[in-house]
């Protein structure tokens, strides 16, 4: 059996209650086990042209290396699997494609978008991400947030200049410190975890965080566990009662079964220790 096998997935996009049109972009490849979401900035010319390239770019770069790789094999310097160095790159290259089409075209000048994107293999979650994009784990009845968000309010809380309750209310939450196709370099990163059987995956933009809490996500998600489709319906329904003020979306993905390939990934990571 193959991945596509052993997970379920949902993906929904809505633009929301204010904005006429949709500058997110969400895709999959259900054989490579992967997942992307992008928001594209609103505060930039051509968001939505820059999500799309970037969802696209990543997924077709993806298809193209996976068939080169050793599947399973840990780089021993920097102890990430080959599948998590390989989506990483594939971001930069997103960065490095936007960066060329507003070149290009004088009408896409400035477009940028956040990124996060998840690739599941052997038992095991390589994430890679850019800006305020977050990517959330559900265990035992616990949420967790796994990527922590590249934005000015996140980085004058981890410098102590606000605690996280006066930042909250002090600095604008949309300011984002990262993101593709901006800067001439991104610094993309790269978090790999291992995955359970019943973890629940959230990915999201910032339209569904900055209209309901982590509360209110949480206890969305544990109701519909089994239903992702209705899950992420439920989610986006919530953040358009709460205003819709951005474009809101929803990728869900639950490990179903084990999906280790050999012996697993920690054991194989001994060898180099």
């Amino acid at each position: 059996m193959s991945i596509k096998d052993k997970i379920r997935t949902a993906l929904l996009t809505d633009p929301g209650r204010v904005r006429s049109n949709n500058e997110d972009t969400i895709g999959e490849d259900a054989e490579l086990g992967l997942v992307v979401l992008a928001d594209g900035m609103g505060g930039y010319n051509a968001g939505e042209i820059a999500s799309r390239i970037a969802v696209t770019t990543v997924i077709d770069v993806a298809r193209r290396q996976w068939p080169t790789l050793r599947l399973g094999d840990i780089d021993s310097a920097s102890g990430h699997s080959v599948e998590g160095l390989a989506l990483r790159s594939a971001v930069q290259m997103a960065h490095t494609t936007i960066q060329q089409v507003a070149d290009a075209q004088p009408q896409c000048a400035g477009m940028g978008t956040t990124l996060v994107a998840a690739a599941l293999h052997d038992d095991r979650i390589a994430i890679a991400y850019v800006g305020d994009s977050r990517l959330y784990r559900l265990r035992h009845g616990t949420l967790e947030q796994l990527t922590r968000d590249h934005s000015l309010l996140e980085e004058l809380v981890e410098r102590g200049h606000y605690s996280r309750e006066e930042a909250a209310r002090l600095v604008r939450r949309n300011i984002v410190t990262r993101a593709l196709g901006v800067e001439d370099d991104v610094e993309v990163d790269l978090i790999e975890d291992a995955v359970e059987v019943d973890d629940l995956l959230l990915l999201c933009s910032d339209g569904l965080t900055d209209m309901i809490d982590d509360e209110t996500i949480s206890a969305t998600l544990q109701r519909y566990t089994r239903n992702l489709e209705t899950a992420a319906q439920r989610l986006i329904e919530l953040a358009n009662a709460a205003g819709g003020k951005d474009n809101i979306s929803v990728v869900l993905v639950r490990a179903d079964a084990s999906f280790a390939r050999g012996r697993r990934w920690y054991e194989r990571l001994k060898q180099w220790i």
